[in-house]
């Protein structure tokens, strides 16, 4: 099941572009907030939550394909996974109105359930042994 089709249409061009790209662009590797956003995009979508944009309810994937849809625009501008949240992942960019995510009867809002599940994914023994690697 493709939980997320527009971040994997942009992940499809992101590919096509960096396989045109020299061998020394290629050798600099993926940066670190690549793999923790993707991590944020596909947490959302896997999510069984219902998120709240603008006064509108919204399921997992719907979200997962809005917040895609914002990261593909603002491409370089955002260099970590902090950015990614403070700056796509947690308010309308054209009202200001905070996003909030409703899972169960629990309802947050979206800036902290994103960063604690970057914590998370931090702090999970596979990050931690890759870093180590490297």
């Amino acid at each position: 099941m493709n939980a997320c089709p527009i971040r994997n249409t942009l992940l499809a061009a992101i590919a096509s572009v960096a396989f045109a790209a020299s061998l020394p662009a290629a050798a600099a590797g993926r940066p670190p907030a690549t793999a923790e956003i993707d991590h944020l995009l596909q947490y959302v979508a896997a999510s069984s939550c219902t998120f709240i944009r603008n006064g509108d309810e919204y399921p997992a994937d719907k979200a997962c394909d809005h917040l895609a849809s914002k990261y593909g625009f603002a491409g370089s501008r955002i260099a970590t996974a902090e950015d990614f949240i403070k700056y796509l992942a947690t308010r309308s960019s054209i009202s200001g109105a905070p996003y909030h995510v409703r899972c169960g009867k629990t309802d947050a809002l979206s800036g902290p359930w994103l960063a604690d599940e970057l914590n998370r994914y931090r702090n999970a023994p596979h990050v931690q042994a890759s870093a180590s690697n490297q």
